[in-house]
């Protein structure tokens, strides 16, 4: 990943995210942008965003329409609802809207509805808005957020970027609406919105925000089958894998695979269906695999994983992908884009590391995982850091990065902290044994002069 600082200095400067609204149609636009100004039936306050489709992301309820509420963990990421328009449509709208909770049960469920999209355009905010319509005189927004707009830490994150992909693979949004009169299949986030003039709000103000899969072609005539692997029982720190088998009653069909309930180290390739990785926390977890086909046809199996405490003692390191080198951060969970292969920070070893901030402007970037450290064992931390900046002070640390464990802050570096190449980090960590902390890195970085904290080859060791 190549940062805007580097490509667009001056602009990202302008940009800076200030913490204040502005209109949409005063936000400034870069050359790489689709639209700077919305059709005149929708205008919100947005903020400056300089890494997002139009340079700004939303206000009004954002943390809900993203998933950083408060209420964020009650979303049913586990199971989806069938619905349709006009059900939504008849749901009773809320007497008012908390802006960092959700309106339950509605905003904590998964919906699935299969629908004509008619309409769809990129808003002020960087979202897809696609208008629905059942052809019965229902219809109904649902809107896909720019993963640039999604904050750290969000459980939607990975399945928002999935779905803006999708829609990206078929169509280009602009900033004016465009017809489309094709069938689709969307499964989103129930959300009440505020009604403000929008075209094809539902009369109720229900939408589908954060959409977090989108499937063109009717759904629904197609049978997924998912062959259920049966029980399965790994051991802690063993490197494991398993590949889904599935198959479709239409031939020609690609499936894509999803997998929810993993262990705490394992990951799916959404392409080949293959989980695989190194389990780091023991426990019984239930999993439910599924396959989804290009008309929104899909099929699950769910089956029970053991993963049994470590059998070598107190030998083996226990974080997963610790030097990055899948090109994804599970099982970390990061700010989006961190995980980069750039020649312009590279890596202490391998291709990938960890790159925090370095945007200049007002950004926080967050890296933790959770890891088990077994009763009686000694534990040490260590990483590499890389860090430099265009900050020229000697005395001020306008940029930081800290490191904790559990509630244990271990270190806290900054711009003063500037060095050549990579230094090694090391810390005991034993006091969290018989414990599973969380490891958290979290970048601050304020709004001029561009700090990079560079992360590569973290891992704890037991000895």
């Amino acid at each position: 990943m190549v940062r805007k600082w580097r490509r667009w200095a001056a602009a990202g400067a302008v940009l800076a995210l200030t913490g204040i609204g502005i209109m949409a149609g005063e936000a400034a636009a870069d050359s790489h942008r689709r639209s700077s100004r919305p059709d005149a039936e929708e205008v919100e306050g947005v903020l400056a965003a300089p890494n997002s489709s139009t340079g700004s992301c939303g206000v009004e309820r954002w943390s809900v329409k993203t998933g950083t509420d408060a209420d964020a963990g009650k979303v049913t990421l586990q199971s989806t609802t069938p619905t349709t328009i006009a059900g939504l449509a008849s749901l009773s709208a809320p007497a008012s809207l908390p802006a960092n909770n959700r309106v339950l049960p509605t905003e904590a469920t998964v919906f699935r509805l299969s629908a004509t999209m008619t309409q769809y355009k990129l808003e002020a905010d960087s979202d897809y808005h696609l208008v629905l319509s059942d052809g019965s005189g229902h219809t109904m927004i649902a809107e896909i957020p720019d993963p640039a707009c999604v904050g750290a830490g969000s459980p939607l994150a990975g399945s928002i970027q999935k779905a803006r992909g999708e829609f990206d693979a078929k169509y280009t949004a602009t900033g004016s609406f465009q017809t489309a009169n094709t069938a689709v299949t969307v499964t989103g986030v129930g959300f009440f919105d505020f009604l403000h003039g929008q075209t094809g709000v539902a009369p109720n103000g229900i939408e589908l925000h954060s959409v977090l899969d989108v499937q063109f072609g009717t759904a629904g005539s197609n049978t997924v089958t998912v062959t259920n692997p049966g029980s399965k029982t790994t051991t802690v720190g063993t490197a494991t894998s398993l590949q889904v088998s599935a198959s479709d009653s239409a031939s020609g069909q690609t499936l894509t695979y999803a997998a929810s309930g993993l262990p705490t180290g394992l990951a799916i390739n959404t392409t080949s269906g293959l989980v695989s990785g190194t389990p780091t926390t023991a426990g019984t977890y239930t999993v439910t695999l599924r396959a989804t086909d290009s008309t929104g046809a899909s099929g699950s199996a769910s089956f029970t994983w053991t993963v049994a405490g470590s059998g070598s003692g107190c030998t083996g390191q226990k974080l997963g992908n610790p030097g990055f080198e899948t090109g994804t951060a599970p099982p970390w969970t990061a700010s989006t884009g961190i995980i980069s292969n750039s020649t312009a920070e590279p890596a202490h070893t391998g291709t990938w590391d960890a790159w925090l901030d370095g945007y200049g402007s007002a950004a926080t970037d967050t890296l933790s995982q959770p890891v088990t450290i077994p009763a009686g064992c000694h534990a040490s931390l260590s990483f590499w850091l890389h860090i430099d900046t265009a900050e020229t002070t000697t005395s001020t640390a306008y940029d930081t990065l800290t490191v904790k464990i559990g509630t244990t802050v271990l270190a806290t570096y900054s711009n003063l902290q500037h060095n050549t190449g990579y230094l090694a980090k090391t810390f005991d960590v034993s006091s969290y044994a018989g414990q599973n902390p969380t490891l958290t890195y979290t970048a601050t970085e304020d709004s001029q002069k561009q700090t990079s904290f560079v992360l590569d080859d973290i891992a704890v060791t037991l000895s």
